[in-house]
């Protein structure tokens, strides 16, 4: 059960003039320019597989795509065929 007090404060809160609607929320600008990597070209039938979430930067980070392709090109190994092919 509400006080005096409580009720007093409940109708002056919902007395008066209605608030005015509020402006439409501003959209953010798209994210695929900004997107790590590109989505893959496929065949225009269907895709390679099917992404689940439809957001333009919802993929893998490429960060780790990035480092095993580093790895494999200053591996001492592939820079000892390098050199070899160079010759």
């Amino acid at each position: 059960m509400a006080t005096k007090a409580e009720r007093f404060r409940y109708a002056e809160e919902r007395s008066g003039e209605p608030r005015p609607p509020t402006r439409p929320r501003r959209r953010a600008p798209s994210r695929g320019r900004k997107a790590t990597f590109a989505f893959e070209v496929s065949a225009p039938g269907a895709a390679s597989r099917k992404s689940t979430r439809k957001g333009k930067n919802r993929q893998k980070a490429g960060t780790a795509l990035k480092s095993r392709q580093t790895l494999e090109t200053t591996a001492p190994r592939s820079q000892h065929e390098r050199g070899r092919r160079a010759k």
